[in-house]
Parts: C-alpha cells; structure tokens; sequence
C-alpha cells in the first residue's frame, strides 16, 4: 500500500522522538514508519471487514429468528384450533352419553 510522503514523514518523526532523538536514523525511522503505517492500514481493513460480517450476521439472524417465530405461532394456532376440535368432540360424547 502506498502511502503520501507527509504522513511517513510525520510517523518517522515521533518514532525518532519516541526513541529518544538518536543521530543519524532517519532510514530506519523512515522504514519502521511505513511498518507501522502498513500495520494500521491492515487493522483497520480487517475491522472493517469484520463490522460487514458482524452486521450481516446479525441481519441474518434476525430473519432467521422472524420466521421461527412465525413458524411457532402458526403452529400454536393451530395447535389451539385442533384442541378446541377435540375438546367440542369431547362434549358432544359426553353429551350423547349421559
């Protein structure tokens, strides 16, 4: 990945800084800033990456659950219907036999 010269330049610089100011590093600082910058980029791609599948997981599982949850309550339904049918059948019975 290809970074602009002012952004090396000015990760260069705090490595120099943080490293206490030594002479004549500004190769080494200048690579370890594009490591770095590379490693950030590499992050942030991969945070991204894992947002996308975060939320389509989610997506899919909420439709995942509205359509269980469809499911059990048409199968409650009818599950009520068929137990008020046996229950009706039950009465006449017992009506017919007393």
């Amino acid at each position: 990945m290809k970074f602009d010269n002012k952004a090396i330049a000015e990760a260069a610089y705090y490595i120099w800084q943080n490293n206490g100011c030594p002479a004549n590093t500004q190769a080494q600082d200048w690579a370890a800033a594009i490591s770095q910058l590379s490693a950030m980029s590499a992050v942030k791609s991969a945070s991204k990456r894992l947002a996308t599948k975060k939320s389509s997981l989610n997506k899919s599982t909420l439709i995942k659950a509205a359509a269980l949850k469809s499911a059990s309550s048409k199968t409650v339904s009818l599950r009520m219907a068929n137990n008020s049918k046996n229950t009706s059948s039950t009465k006449k019975t017992s009506r017919k036999s007393k």
